[in-house]
């Protein structure tokens, strides 16, 4: 069933299209958005791709595992990211068009009569979803996806920013330079033509697809040119918004800490304060996300704020369903609005990804805190880890694993857990160290109390049972320790994961 109060927000919109045309838009003067338990972001391309052409399964692909779910507002992506379109574009080429390798199903669809970004918002309205366009602003697929290279960057060398150093980490090279026009206005004209052209409740940004924006060091000063753009971009859905009689939703997805938002040229308080935004998702693939801090910004403001559920970059991939409960978990109690799945891969057709059985069954799980405490059955809580990657520089910035385990002072490592867990609930610690040798000894406290009782699970992996009263709801600190190095070997002991299994006897 959905949500009563979304439901309502659907036909209280019906309603009031007199009182839209005298309003201004979802920037402005409606009403705030009410939450969604869970939104659902589809990477347009597998759901396609695994349907092989055939139109009716990719519907079934797509919306099938949406039914009786908590999925209340659908995220789509075209799956060309952004730089060509799969669809009917006058603004971009048809992605293959340039290197003549056209995903052929797509102009089929098209000539057919069946333009996909129709097709989604008829087939969302039957389900009573809200769906919203996302623009990923600045993807790099084109840097190793041939068909996905438009002719505007092979054109406008100058209008990207090549291989830069940012931190550890080099940019991939077709990563286009914000400081520039041309590149700003290019992605306003693709806006304004969705939204001249198909009916979506809202517009996700995803600025997480793909940083950097801005040459090294010049992100600061250059931030505002983003915010220009957001302007730009609320003042024209706004104006839309009037001409249909109906808000036009705006959302962002930004990095997990405002520190790392800042250091990406995002002014994220400026867009909450100027009322630019209707949602903030956070994340991709980072499982520590500072929702307090944008909880913080958007107090009072009716911005909605959802972390985003990914784990490919922190190298759970994909992502087990025990850690996927825990993390939502997190979140809930974090005071996060709803819960926002990024790649997530439900549809159990000919499914590439092998996952779509467990996907599908959280579902109608995901935005409900009590039946994943009390129902779930299994539950993972992790400390993070990671470091930059080279379209996610600035995120990871407070992830300690994988790190050398020290023989003197001790090596802190936090864990989140921030739920009660009941009493009841057998409890494993699980640390993973590579090149652990036999006669290694590991030494590991939580919250000041050493841990004993270590057992070999496995090569590389140490278990040891710890009770509820060992735990704070919260920060979990551990110390780990190397208390005794075996002569077998002479290479670092890393560890690369530290991981709390809580299950239900």
């Amino acid at each position: 069933m959905r949500n009563p109060v979304h439901t309502l927000r659907h036909l209280t919109v019906a309603v009031g299209v007199f009182c839209m045309l005298v309003c201004t838009g979802a920037g402005e003067d409606t009403e705030p958005l009410q939450p969604y338990r869970v939104i659902f972001n589809c990477d347009g391309h597998a759901v396609a791709k695994d349907a092989d052409g055939d139109l009716d399964q990719w519907i079934k692909n797509l919306f099938d595992p949406l039914e009786e779910s908590h999925v209340d507002a659908l995220f789509w992506c075209d799956g060309a990211g952004g730089n060509t379109a799969n669809y009917d574009s006058q603004v971009l080429e048809r992605t293959g068009a340039r290197s003549g390798q056209p995903r052929t199903y797509i102009d089929d669809w098209i000539a057919e009569g069946n333009d996909p970004p129709r097709i989604v918002v008829r087939e969302a309205r039957k389900r009573n979803l809200d769906v919203f366009y996302s623009l990923r602003l600045n993807d790099i697929h084109d840097s190793f996806i041939p068909d996905e290279m438009p002719t505007f960057k092979a054109e406008h060398p100058d209008w990207m920013l090549g291989e830069q150093q940012y931190g550890e980490v080099t940019s991939f090279k077709t990563a286009l330079n914000f400081a520039v026009p041309e590149v700003r206005d290019l992605k306003f004209r693709v806006i304004e033509e969705l939204f001249e052209k198909y009916e979506f409740d809202g517009l996700e940004i995803d600025f997480l697809r793909s940083s950097p924006y801005f040459l090294p060091g010049t992100e600061a000063e250059n931030a505002h040119l983003l915010t220009e753009l957001l302007q730009r971009t609320r003042d024209y859905l706004d104006r839309r918004s009037r001409e249909q009689g109906r808000p036009i939703w705006l959302a962002v997805r930004v990095n997990e800490s405002r520190e790392a938002c800042a250091l990406d040229g995002f002014d994220v308080q400026a867009w909450i304060e100027n009322d630019l935004v209707d949602i903030v998702t956070l994340g991709s693939g980072v499982m520590d996300i500072e929702v307090d801090e944008f909880r913080e910004l958007a107090e009072g403001s009716g911005v909605l704020v959802y972390p985003c559920l990914y784990g490919w970059p922190s190298g759970y991939n994909p992502i087990p369903e025990e850690l996927a409960a825990g993390l939502a978990l997190n979140y809930h109690a974090q005071g996060a609005d709803g819960i926002y799945l990024f790649n997530w891969f439900p549809h159990t057709t000919n499914n590439s990804e092998s996952t779509g059985a467990w996907m599908a069954s959280m579902l109608n799980q995901l935005g409900d805190p009590d039946r994943l405490l009390h129902r779930q059955g299994k539950l993972m809580f992790a400390a993070d880890r990671g470091r930059p990657q080279r379209s996610y520089q600035y995120n990871w910035l407070n992830c300690v694993l994988p790190e050398e385990l020290p023989t003197r002072d001790s090596l802190a490592v936090s864990m989140r857990v921030f739920v009660e867990l009941p009493p009841e609930m057998e409890l494993t610690l699980r640390l993973v160290v590579d090149n652990l040798q036999a006669n290694d000894e590991v030494a590991v406290v939580l919250n000041g109390t050493p841990i004993q009782g270590w057992r070999r699970a496995e090569e590389n992996v140490l278990e040891a049972e710890v009770t509820t009263d060992e735990l704070r709801v919260g920060e979990n600190r551990f110390e780990l320790r190397l208390a005794d190095r075996a002569e077998t070997s002479n290479e670092p002991r890393t560890a690369t994961a530290l991981e709390l299994h809580a299950s239900s006897p």
